[in-house]
């Protein structure tokens, strides 16, 4: 496995899965993943940051839900991650 350059910002959540007809977790996954044109990712490899951007949802034992954000740094990133966050 090889060592990577990463900031991730972890947030853990009041149970979301009664909340299945609006998904928001799920929106926010896609609003923060998304790669496109104006999307954060696309900043943030503008301005020499990161690499890639995940971001993601899940269950917790049914009790909590989480959401995250995965962003691989480059070395301008790694000793700039407080303006990556």
């Amino acid at each position: 496995m090889l060592d990577k350059d990463e900031l991730v910002i972890y947030w853990v959540l009041p149970n979301c899965q009664n909340e299945y007809k609006s998904q928001p977790l799920q929106y926010l996954s896609h609003l923060f993943g998304h790669e496109g044109k104006h999307s954060i990712l696309s900043y943030l490899k503008k301005e020499g940051l990161a690499l890639s951007l995940q971001a993601g949802c899940g269950d917790l034992l049914d009790i909590q839900s989480e959401f995250h954000i995965r962003i691989s740094l480059t070395q301008k990133g790694l000793f700039n991650y407080d303006e990556v966050a």
